[in-house]
């Protein structure tokens, strides 16, 4: 019925790799990914400033007694400095109030468990 068609050449070998015509170079391989090195993850850290050999707290100005401490988060300037300069930069959008929200803004007080006296005041550090 119909002719053959004309032979054109011999068929590439499968897995072969194509011939790379003149001008192109293959692409080159793509980096290697080593994933970071795993770190151990450490709690808080434990200072003890104090002199005393027992883990019963820390001294009371007021009572006297060798307490433990409640920490009391307080408005303080830091929070309120934050609230102005975002008052100044973002507008009366409502976002300047953020930093009387947060924690981070805000100082710590140390209360006694005792007297409910402040023991310290730690200021906040939010820069």
């Amino acid at each position: 019925m119909y002719a053959p068609p004309p032979a054109y050449g011999a068929p590439p070998a499968y897995g072969a790799p194509a011939p790379v015509p003149y001008g192109y170079a293959p692409p080159p391989p793509p980096p290697a990914y080593y994933p970071p090195p795993q770190q151990a993850q450490q709690g808080p850290m434990i200072i003890n400033l104090g002199n005393n050999n027992n883990s019963s707290g820390s001294p009371c100005g007021i009572c006297g007694k060798d307490t433990d401490s409640i920490p009391r988060k307080k408005l303080g300037c830091v929070a309120w400095a934050w609230c102005i300069c975002l008052l100044f930069t973002v507008g009366g959008y409502g976002l300047c109030f953020i930093p009387l929200c947060t924690d981070n803004c805000k100082d710590t007080e140390l209360v006694c468990i005792k007297c409910q006296s402040v023991k310290q005041t730690i200021p906040a550090n939010c820069c």
